[in-house]
Parts: structure tokens; sequence; C-alpha cells
């Protein structure tokens, strides 16, 4: 038994017509005459009989024609099924990314892509940058969104959005009050820094400093970013961070822009070089066209 032979029972059945349904089948009458008593000859029943007036069903038809129904409506399922999941409209994907991050555009884009794609199950992962490129590795999550290009020969990453690095300090301390300050100037303050060992972001603001003549003396050192904001306003001394980190922060905190030459804490899409699923894909590409968008709009 073949869907052929179903779909061309189904029209008789419910047209009560071998001509109405060669009509609405396009095809002529003879064929489908020869498929209808291929399908009894296999099954080993007459489904249909013919009355003076029209086509009636036998027991076995009415079965027939119930089971007929929901083997195409299965079949449809199947290839609904099979197309979203090729086309990366149904699945699951599971992102990296350090509370810093998510302060930033990534929060829109996330809103973004649930319109695009509501039926994937989207997962966030708050991780420091080593632990997701670890988790990547491991196959764990799908993508990472973290400040740098990874070095890992399995992995490969797309510029995401730009962002600079800027100087976080007490409301009342002198450097509030300027509009722009030198990385050199800070070499005297006491410093709240990013553990070198969590990312490769941490280890370059450090190097940023230390071309700038200094090596920051370390009041604090924390793992995620978005943990400075808490120190700062302690008075623990001054911060370098991602300029996403002045959102949603408390307004005891004075942001300065760094200048000249401000360090770099441009974020980056991490995936694997090998990956295959169209969700994943998918993603990628929503995440450059819609942050391209979001870059000319702003």
């Amino acid at each position: 038994m073949d869907l052929r032979q179903v779909r061309y029972f189904i029209a008789v059945a419910e047209e009560r017509s071998f001509t109405l349904a060669a009509r609405r089948l396009n095809l002529s009458q003879p064929p489908l005459s020869q498929h209808i008593q291929a399908l009894e000859a296999e099954l080993g029943t007459p489904l249909l009989y013919r009355t003076s007036r029209k086509v009636e069903l036998t027991q076995a038809g009415e079965a027939m024609l119930l089971r007929g129904r929901a083997i195409l409506q299965q079949v449809k399922s199947a290839e609904d099924e099979v197309r979203s999941i090729g086309a990366g409209l149904v699945g699951t994907l599971d992102l990296g990314a350090t509370g810093s991050i998510l302060r930033g555009p990534l929060a829109e884009l996330l809103a973004a892509y649930r319109r695009v794609a509501p039926l994937v199950k989207m997962t966030v992962h708050e991780q420091a940058p080593a632990l997701q490129i670890a988790a990547l590795l491991n196959r764990t999550t799908n993508i990472s969104l973290i400040r740098g290009i990874p070095s890992e020969r399995d992995l490969t990453s797309r510029l995401a959005w730009r962002e600079e690095v800027v100087l976080a300090v007490p409301r009342t301390h002198p450097l509030a009050k300027r509009k722009r300050v030198a990385l050199s100037e800070l070499a005297s303050e006491d410093h709240v820094v990013l553990d070198p060992d969590s990312s490769d972001f941490a280890r370059y603001v450090q190097s940023c400093c230390v071309d700038a003549g200094f090596l920051p003396k370390v009041s604090q050192q924390v793992v995620d970013a978005q943990s400075i904001p808490s120190l700062i306003a302690a008075g623990f001394g001054v911060a370098l961070v991602p300029q996403s980190i002045a959102r949603f922060t408390t307004a005891d905190i004075a942001f300065r822009p760094i200048r000249p030459s401000p360090p770099a804490a441009d974020v980056f899409l991490v995936f694997r070089e090998d990956e295959t699923s169209m969700v994943v894909h998918n993603f990628i590409k929503l995440a450059l066209r819609y942050l391209g968008l979001r870059k000319k709009v702003g």
C-alpha cells in the first residue's frame, strides 16, 4: 500500500464519486479506478461498492478512511517537522555569556530571535569566558559571546558588536569631574580588576595598563565584570570595565571614557568550525543582520 493509493482512496471516499474524485485529483477516471482496485486487491477486501447514484463505503472502507486520514496526517506532521528542523526553526540552542555581555545588546538580540524562531528551546548559560570555551569544545553549548577571539583551532568567530573599555569611579572621586581620562593617569589608583586567569580579556586589559607604564595596584579581584560596580560604590578604588557595565548601574558611580586609545572590549560570536546545526547557523545569521541594522539605526 503506497501513499498515492491512500490519497486516491480518500478522495473517492470523501466525494462518493469516481468522477468528482478524478476531477479533484486532476486525474482521468480509468487510472483512478485501477489504483482503487489495486489497493483492494492488496488488502484482500472490497473498500467501495457502487449504487445507482453514488459510491458507498464498505465496513472495511470506513475503517480505511479513518486510518488513511490519520496516516496522511502523520506523514504531513513528519514532513513539517523534518522541514522545520532542516530549516533551523525547531531544536535547541545553548548560549554561553558573561553577565556584563548580557547587559549589552544581547538581551535585545535574544528577544528578536525568539520572535523569529519561537519553537527553538533556547538556554543562556552565564559562565566565565574560560568555562565558555571549555563548554564549546565539550559540545555542551553551541555559541559563546566573549570579548576576544579564541586561539583554539577548532573554534571560529564573528564580530558581534564593538565596545570599548571605560573608567568606573565613585561619584565623589576627583576623576569623576573629568570629561576623559588617560590610562597613564590611573597608575597611582587602587584597582578592582578581573581575575587574569578567568579570561583573555582580563589579561588584555592588564597588558594595556603595562603598555601605559604601570601595573595596576589590585585592591579586589573578581571573576565577572558585573560584580565590579558594587565594589566601586563601596570605595575599593577604580576599575576599567566594558562600557556596557554602565547600563543599569547605580548613580553612585561615574563612567568616563579613556582617551586617547581606549582599550577595546569588542564582543564576538564564537562557535565550532564543524557546526552543522541549522539552528546555530540561523542564529548567527540573524545576529549579524540584527546587530548590523541596530548599528545603522543607532
